[in-house]
């Protein structure tokens, strides 16, 4: 069904009652919105995708009488809503955050048409029956026996000790401190098989799947690598185990290994942990930082701490479905490790959303039955507040890690280049200056940055006076732009380098240590003439808006998951050899002592 488009409340209306039980998604977009006509294709092939749900746009240009009902000021921004009330919404142009709404609705409300349209098929099942053998397996965290063990071969107390800061336990620093020591002086790593009576390594040849023996499958091996030495003709066994016990004993193993000891010493720890499995052949924890109100990525086998996208831009895997298994729930978490969207979600085949989202539902139900109702509200709460994380790439970014970038280090060369997971380059191209808040503005609850075009200097009130020259300083990317300075018209200004198009230039400012409650922007009078234009939008947390003509934005709602504030303007436009010069930002008298941008920002 194609996606209707609607211009009056009254017309609304009358397609809520048509639609009936089934789920309705309402897209305001408007035609100046890039990201709006980036996702209207989209959108009409979602329309033909979800039978149980019903899609209608609206123009807010056009429909002003709906969007002011509604109150929508950024778009693109995705209502939803349910027996004619709205029950979520969503702002921004991401198709995997889009579909993950959708489909979570429609299991919500429930099938109206086909009943089966969740249920499995038998290829389905047996492909998905790989992650239900995990519950079981973390269940051995919560052993107490388990953990006393843990507690011993660990140096809890030094490692929690470090980790406190100010007489508060920060659970980042607790996971980083037990990553170092189990990966420095805990775990080693079995790479290729080794005769223990003299010591050289088997030939490859000889490598084979043997049969466990009966005290190995107690001990968790479900499976075992056997190679043989010719000069001794000994045996080389290499069990897989799963017991976390026998893994305190043997300290050893491949990634599997690696994740299941860590995860046990998580816990032992007493950190919500989740054993993390990716479909593509790797495992991995998670830890939730309750100062960061997110969960982690913690690697043990490369000692690398919150650095999602390693794997996808270090290690080049092709991601498809990442699960993350914890003792009383699992979720997808596949977007937190990918950045192209499109790409892993076209990779996504071995299971339809719509059946995989109803296994995930009812493993969780299965894992939730007992937990006491706080316990279930709390786990609600926090996994609503991991989908919005899950709806922008940029919150998988980590500036500065080099682990992002890098190959993969465990095991050794070969080994690793037959996975294919080593770095394609050496050296990635560097981005520009994120803008981060000092503790003395964090502590101050202010930011304010400033810049004047007449004497090419930024200056900065709320750290110490800082200034800086140059208009490149504080700027996160450019493109096509240079500071002009007209003696004869004693002007300066900023503008697109000669016969460019097109331009841009990019302020960002990071809010990761700290939410603001309130931002206000001054770019002054945008000049444009001869048909030259300056395109500007302001993006923080969900939402972008559009810069008007007096160069002024205002946010103060819907602030509060903001991890970054991003400026963006775009030139363009004009006509004949001076359509450079026709459009002008921060044009000031070179005898201007008044700030022409100013970024001002209230922290919560």
């Amino acid at each position: 069904m194609p996606v209707k488009s609607v211009t009056q409340l009254s017309q609304l209306q009358n397609e809520f009652r048509e639609a009936g039980k089934k789920l309705v998604v309402i897209d305001f977009y408007a035609d100046w919105c890039g990201p709006c006509r980036m996702i209207a294709p989209i959108l009409e092939q979602m329309s033909n995708e979800y039978k149980d749900a019903v899609f209608i746009k609206v123009n807010v240009d056009h429909s002003r009488e709906i969007a002011g009902s509604y109150r929508v000021s950024a778009m693109p921004t995705f209502v939803f809503v349910s027996e004619t009330k709205e029950v979520d919404r969503m702002q921004g142009a991401q198709e995997s955050g889009l579909r993950m709404r959708i489909t979570y609705w429609i299991n919500k409300i429930g099938p109206t048409s086909k009943p089966n349209l969740k249920a499995a098929t038998p290829d389905e099942k047996q492909w998905l029956s790989f992650f239900v053998q995990y519950t079981d397996q973390v269940k051995q965290y919560e052993d107490e026996i388990n953990q006393v063990l843990a507690k011993s071969a660990c140096p809890l107390d030094t490692i929690t000790a470090k980790a406190t800061i100010d007489g508060k336990l920060s659970h980042y620093e607790l996971a980083r401190g037990l990553l170092k020591w189990f990966h420095g002086d805990f775990f080693t790593w079995y790479g290729t098989h080794k005769c223990h009576k003299c010591g050289a390594e088997t030939p490859a040849n000889t490598n084979s799947n043997g049969i466990p023996t009966n005290e190995e499958y107690a001990d968790g091996a479900g499976r075992v690598e056997v190679s043989r030495c010719p000069p001794c003709n000994v045996e080389v066994r290499f069990p897989r185990y799963t017991n976390v016990q026998k893994l305190l004993e043997t300290r050893k193993g491949r990634c599997g290994e690696w994740a299941n000891a860590f995860a046990l010493f998580c816990r032992a720890a007493n950190l919500d942990t989740r054993l993390v499995i990716d479909r593509a052949d790797h495992v991995w924890v998670e830890i939730y930082a309750d100062e960061l109100n997110r969960w982690v990525h913690c690697d043990p086998c490369e000692n690398v701490i919150d650095t999602p996208l390693m794997y996808e831009r270090g290690w080049n895997k092709k991601l498809d479905y990442v699960v993350g298994i914890a003792r009383d729930h699992v979720n997808d978490v596949t977007w937190r490790y990918t950045f192209d969207r499109q790409a892993t979600t076209k990779r996504r085949t071995k299971c339809r959303p719509e059946a995989f989202w109803n296994f995930l539902e009812k493993l969780n139900l299965r894992l939730s039955k007992d937990l006491p109702a706080d316990r279930k509200k709390y786990l609600e709460k926090r996994f609503h507040r991991e989908l919005i994380e899950f709806i922008w790439p940029r919150n998988n970014l980590r500036n500065g890690s080099e682990a992002e970038n890098h190959g993969r280090i465990s095991g050794d060369r070969k080994w690793r280049e037959d996975r294919g997971e080593t770095s394609t380059s050496t050296k990635m191209a560097e981005e520009g200056t994120v803008i981060q808040p000092t503790k003395t503005e964090i502590e101050g609850k202010v930011f304010e940055l400033t810049y004047n075009c007449a004497t090419d200097t930024y200056f900065r009130p709320t750290s110490s006076d800082t200034s800086a020259n140059g208009w490149k300083s504080f700027v996160q990317s450019y493109k096509n732009l240079f500071r002009k300075e007209e003696n004869d018209w004693k002007k300066a200004y900023i503008a697109r380098t000669e016969g460019s198009p097109k331009g841009e230039i990019v302020w960002k400012v990071d809010f990761s240590e700290a939410k603001p409650s309130a931002v206000n922007i001054s770019l002054g009078d945008l000049f444009s003439q001869n048909g030259g234009k300056i395109f500007g939008t302001v993006c923080c947390g969900d939402q972008c808006v559009l810069v008007g003509d007096d160069g002024k934005v205002e946010l103060t709602e819907g602030l509060e998951s903001a991890d970054y504030l991003e400026i963006r303007l775009e030139f363009s436009g004009g006509s004949g050899d001076n359509a450079w010069q026709q459009a002008q930002l921060f044009r000031t008298d070179l005898d201007n002592a008044d700030a022409d941008l100013r970024i001002h920002v209230q922290f919560a």
